[in-house]
């Protein structure tokens, strides 16, 4: 059998699997917890905060568009990754995500002053990313999901980020839909325990210092949070309008 058929056979089983969540509640994770918050930006947020911020708007446009929400780890209490994607699924999530903002790997910081802090950056990475586990049972899935997301990113304006490739551990770490920011991350914890399908995003650059300004901004955060319902509704997961 043609290969290139197989694949479009997948798909078109994936999103048919997908149509059937529109409706059920969607799982939005607060990536990190306050005791260990993440990446420090490059003018001193943590990246718990930014997580935190941006989730809101996002539970925010999904409920606009009708979809029941589940936030998980909003009060930043949750230190077991695990309880998570179980948490999600006590909830009735039919559709996991993980929302993050990214940092670069310890070689590419360099320090720098702001207002009296020592702190640290990194100029010339920049662009959002997705990640999929090939240990989640709902892989097809949640890798047409994220598909779509990344798709939705890029028609708003946004770069996708290619510092992933290798892990800070220097792992291969394989692209799964290069054009539109999707890599293979196996052993994320909230990934490959879900049971349902389950997507990583990383939001953008906080260490980058004029991403990080745009990142804080509503506009930044709303643009984003559109572009991920858009994304959800073209993989079937919330229903269109």
């Amino acid at each position: 059998m043609n290969p290139m058929l197989t694949q479009a056979a997948g798909l078109a089983l994936s999103l048919m699997a997908l149509q059937a969540l529109a409706g059920v509640p969607v799982a939005v994770d607060v990536g990190h917890y306050l005791d260990k918050p993440g990446a420090i930006s490059a003018h001193g947020v943590t990246e718990f905060e930014y997580n935190h911020a941006l989730a809101a708007v996002l539970a925010a446009r999904l409920a606009s568009a009708g979809t029941p929400v589940r936030l998980i780890g909003q009060r930043g209490e949750m230190a077991d990754l695990r309880a998570r994607p179980r948490e999600a699924e006590a909830a009735g999530a039919g559709f996991f995500l993980s929302v993050h903002h990214d940092s670069v790997k310890e070689q590419y910081l360099q320090p720098w002053v702001w207002q009296g802090r020592a702190l640290r950056h990194a100029e010339g990475f920049a662009g959002f990313s997705l990640f999929v586990s090939r240990l989640n049972p709902r892989l097809d899935e949640s890798l047409a999901c994220a598909s779509a997301i990344g798709a939705a990113l890029r028609r708003a304006g946004l770069p996708v980020a290619t510092h992933h490739g290798v892990s800070s551990e220097g792992v291969a770490r394989p692209w799964a839909d290069e054009a539109n920011g999707v890599y293979f991350y196996d052993n994320l914890v909230v990934l490959k325990t879900a049971t349902v399908p389950a997507v990583l995003l990383e939001a953008g650059v906080i260490i980058n210092r004029d991403e990080e300004r745009a990142l804080a901004t509503p506009e930044r955060r709303a643009l984003t949070a559109e572009a991920v319902v858009d994304g959800l509704q073209h993989c079937g997961v919330v229903a269109a309008p």
